[in-house]
């Protein structure tokens, strides 16, 4: 099963496939491509739509020829970036993270100079 890629959840298409999902829709209807992206294959297909898009974004109806990009039902998100911020763990990590290499430092500096003595 597949779905329409949803810019609002899936994040927007990435360059090559939107360029790719360009020169699919150049060719036959029913034309269908697989594509891969991280961690999911795409699906291109020219397909006719009665609306799009102008230059300026603004909706404009009429017969169009496109190139529709689907995802595997399964991927509820593709390149979303995840908004909800870090994790408590991943905060907890990084400031042991950064205490580790602040205290090693201080250890190696204070060696140093007992060696110049």
């Amino acid at each position: 099963m597949w779905r329409p890629w949803a810019v609002e959840t899936d994040g927007p298409l990435p360059p090559d496939l939107l360029e790719r999902s360009k020169q699919v829709a150049e060719s036959p209807i029913g034309t269908v491509e697989s594509f891969p992206i991280p961690g999911v294959t795409a699906l291109i297909r020219s397909e006719p739509h009665v609306w799009g898009y102008d230059e300026s974004g603004a909706l404009i109806k009429g017969c169009f020829q496109s190139g529709g990009v689907y995802v595997p039902t399964g991927h509820e998100t593709v390149l979303a970036p995840d908004k909800s911020g870090p994790s408590k763990l991943e905060i907890t990590v990084g400031v042991l993270t950064v205490l580790s290499l602040a205290v090693g430092t201080a250890a190696t500096i204070s060696a140093w100079k007992k060696r110049k003595r």
